[in-house]
């Protein structure tokens, strides 16, 4: 079995995978669903032109059936509880409309 350790020269790197799912009573909102993406697709834009956003996307299988929820990867934050402020910022966690849970993930280095 080979080593899995970063090479000597870089260091570890996390990454915070952040995964949100409807809530299953959510509240009455004054926007519109419309409203709400809009906001979500300029707060991915913002996190991407931050550096910080790794990938974005729904949970779902190669036919293309949903399943789960919606996932963003934050690299780049130091902290999970950096990471957690970031994603308890999002649009739709904000409205109340999903609860959000953000795992620390050690990315494993493969060679270069």
């Amino acid at each position: 079995m080979s080593d899995l350790s970063p090479p000597a020269d870089r260091e570890p790197q996390y990454l915070f995978v952040c995964v949100s799912k409807p809530v299953d009573s959510p509240p009455e909102i004054t926007l519109s669903a419309k409203e709400v993406h809009a906001q979500h697709v300029v707060f991915l834009k913002d996190l991407f032109d931050r550096g910080l956003l790794f990938g974005s996307g729904p949970q779902q299988d190669q036919g293309g059936e949903r399943y789960g929820g919606a996932v963003v990867i934050l690299q780049n934050v130091a902290t999970m509880e950096e990471a957690r402020k970031i994603a308890l910022d999002e649009p739709n966690v904000r409205q109340g409309l999903r609860a959000m849970e953000v795992f620390a993930w050690r990315r494993v280095w493969f060679g270069g």
